[in-house]
């Protein structure tokens, strides 16, 4: 199956001062997703996943390596070619509300990609952003209404309909279920798992959930500290991790069965 994006030895630093030397975000990283397929990136808070998004969508600066895409070098690409990517390469952040913008009914926010890359215009474009309120489960009607009259579950609804609406080939998902409920996180990961299947789009899904992760994704990479640890398939990562650093993330994740978290807790407690 043919790569859709390719990240070859990928460096991001940052710089901390005359004194101090520079911050490795992304030390030689290599990931890569095909077409259709999801790629979940897993570690802690601080492991350099986000930072790995962030050059994908051209918001953090890359020090040395390689970000392609369908083919095309992004690692130097001008600003107003970034802007034209926005229509093959979206984002659905963490926050929803601070996505959106409060002051604006959430179908004009809606009607602006599909305006800015000349999809659809007038009445073509509302119907568009109608029909897909209504694909991510909610009214038509919807698009007269503010940010604030929408649960959190109902505006990262409206936030994959922004980022799905222009037909992208890949979402970057950023902690995409993080803030949700454990109920409304269920169901949003089914509507992406749907919209994939109906539209053939690969995701890029970082968290740092295990069991979210082995929900939504074909392959697994694990950072920390700015590398990639471990990385192949997500039953084999989730159930027979060969990196010592992925087997203390599965230990330390929380279970359902309180035999099972009972005995995490005397391993870790354990002389």
């Amino acid at each position: 199956m043919s790569k859709l994006l390719e990240v070859t030895d990928l460096t991001v630093s940052y710089r901390r001062g005359f004194r101090h030397p520079p911050l490795l975000a992304n030390d030689g990283v290599s990931i890569s997703i095909s077409r259709g397929k999801t790629l979940g990136i897993v570690g802690e808070s601080g492991s350099g996943k986000s930072t790995l998004g962030d050059a994908i969508l051209g918001f953090a600066p890359v020090s040395s390596g390689s970000i392609r895409f369908d083919g095309e070098e992004l690692v130097g690409a001008s600003a107003a070619r970034r802007r034209e990517l926005t229509k093959n390469i979206q984002v659905i952040f963490q926050n929803p509300y601070g996505s959106l913008n409060p002051a604006k009914p959430v179908g004009a926010t809606l009607l602006e990609p599909l305006v800015a890359h000349r999809i659809a215009s007038g009445a073509a474009a509302t119907a568009r952003v109608e029909e897909w309120l209504e694909v991510v489960g909610l009214p038509a009607d919807a698009a007269k209404r503010y940010p604030r009259d929408f649960s959190g579950g109902q505006r990262q609804r409206i936030a994959i309909a922004r980022a799905l609406l222009v037909e992208p080939e890949l979402v970057v998902c950023d902690e995409a279920v993080s803030a949700l409920d454990l109920s409304i996180q269920a169901q949003i990961l089914n509507l992406l798992l749907d919209l994939q299947h109906r539209l053939g789009v690969s995701y890029l899904f970082i968290t740092h959930d295990m069991a979210v992760v082995e929900h939504m994704a074909d392959r697994v990479a694990v950072m920390h500290r700015g590398v990639v640890v471990e990385e192949g398939s997500a039953r084999d990562v989730v159930h027979a991790p060969t990196a010592e650093y992925t087997q203390a993330l599965l230990a330390a994740a929380p279970s359902p069965d309180p035999r099972i978290q009972q005995a995490r807790r005397r391993e870790r407690t354990a002389p």
